[in-house]
């Protein structure tokens, strides 16, 4: 039996970048944030606690390029696939996620759920959204 192989997701910041890993049947394995200057150290620790990994992948939104060069190069390094992800709206996918994981209390119950604001960064959720993309649209 071959073992389930994972997609590591990105979501590239300027200063903070968000991360998930998530097998192929959408099962949320992992999820950080982690500061953008130390993404190549961080994916290649996760890389090694996580071998199953076969794919990483990068949103094509703010500071893609110089995260993505990052991403790519350790990709490349430990013989996995790098691709992009179109992760348009991600963000705003993500503040809505925040409040089904951790629906809002008190007072907050009774604000329309779109009209609350998440009190943490969302960015390790904004990868997560760009994991499920990836295997949306790379059904095998």
């Amino acid at each position: 039996m071959a073992l389930e192989p994972y997609v590591l997701a990105v979501d590239p910041g300027r200063d903070k970048t968000g991360i998930a890993i998530l097998t192929r049947t959408s099962q949320l394995m992992m999820m950080d944030i982690v500061p953008t200057d130390s993404v190549m150290c961080e994916l290649q620790s996760l890389l090694t606690m996580y071998p199953k990994v076969s794919v990483l992948a990068c949103g094509n939104g703010t500071n893609h390029k110089a995260v993505g060069s990052m991403v790519k190069q350790v990709a490349e390094e430990q013989g996995k696939i790098f691709t992009f992800v179109n992760e348009k709206h991600t963000t705003e996918e993500a503040r809505r996620r925040y409040f089904e994981v951790h629906p809002p209390t008190g007072w907050r119950k009774l604000v329309p759920k779109g009209m609350l604001y998440p009190p943490v960064p969302v960015d390790d959720i904004t990868a997560w959204i760009i994991g499920e993309r990836w295997l949306v649209t790379n059904k095998e």
